[in-house]
């Protein structure tokens, strides 16, 4: 009997998703955001995210030159599709010098399942200068397929579907995979991350390093993700570095992208 009361609340939230689920298809869905449906507290049916909640603030600098901020935030957990999830938002804007010559306005959005901490989706809407792209990827893991909408900037849409693993990360979700983790110089963590395509993400942890910022100083595990595809912050780049402190948060207090002039930076300023 005790193991039946036991297992009651993981019964409940199995019986709610069930009911809250639907179909994820071209004719049901038009964007993600039609799938939250409010916001749920955490249990111990969920697995727990040891970041949540979380907002974090940086300062983004071109070389030594400033221009502009970001944020990276996980302050609720949504019911998304029926399913607890994490719900992660990354933003990056451009100050008003950069404004003149390079304008960027990025939103990513990012469902990180509470139950197991995988993917149930991502949305993207980037503006940085001419480059445009509005796009999102929905996961349906129990059919082990993908939907995906891009939109170009005249209005018109195309729709992508496919088939996955039984479980994916996006991009922003396996950055939060990999704080969930245990970290050491040496490490590999590799991630089946899915764009519309399944590829293997192999992060590498490099080396420890001591990391001064506006936030403070704090000692680091400096780790390299092997990126295919379009990252957080930026659209294109070489080669993209992150600090995250040597702790059970790891914070990234520190992310560096190689680009074709220079470096990206952005420097962590405020930590709530």
């Amino acid at each position: 009997m005790r193991g039946a009361y036991a297992a009651a609340p993981l019964l409940l939230l199995a019986l709610s998703i069930r009911s809250f689920a639907v179909d994820i298809s071209s004719a049901s869905i038009t964007e993600p955001h039609q799938l939250s449906q409010g916001t749920v507290e955490f249990s111990t049916a969920l697995l727990h995210l040891t970041v949540y909640p979380e907002e974090l603030t940086y300062d983004v600098s071109w070389g030594i030159i400033a221009v502009g901020r970001a944020t990276l935030n996980v302050r609720e957990i949504a019911r998304f599709n029926g399913a607890p999830a994490y719900h992660i938002v990354s933003e990056a804007k451009s100050n008003a010098f950069c404004d003149t010559f390079y304008k960027v306005r990025d939103i990513n959005e990012s469902w990180l399942d509470a139950r197991d901490l995988t993917s149930l989706g991502y949305s993207k809407k980037l503006r940085e200068g001419h480059f445009f792209r509005d796009e999102w990827v929905l996961y349906d893991k129990p059919a082990g397929k993908f939907l995906s909408k891009r939109t170009d900037r005249d209005g018109k849409f195309t729709w992508s579907a496919g088939t996955i693993p039984v479980v994916v990360q996006d991009i922003l979700s396996s950055v939060y995979y990999v704080r969930s983790r245990q970290l050491a110089p040496g490490d590999e963590v590799s991630i089946d991350v899915n764009t519309k395509r399944t590829w293997p993400l192999v992060v590498r942890v490099l080396r420890r390093e001591t990391v001064k910022t506006g936030a403070g100083t704090f000692p680091c595990l400096v780790v390299e993700p092997a990126l295919r595809d379009e990252g957080i912050f930026i659209q294109k780049g070489r080669k993209l570095q992150l600090w995250l402190t040597d702790d059970e948060r790891k914070v990234p207090v520190l992310m560096r992208v190689e680009v074709f002039f220079g470096h990206v930076t952005a420097r962590l300023s405020k930590m709530l």
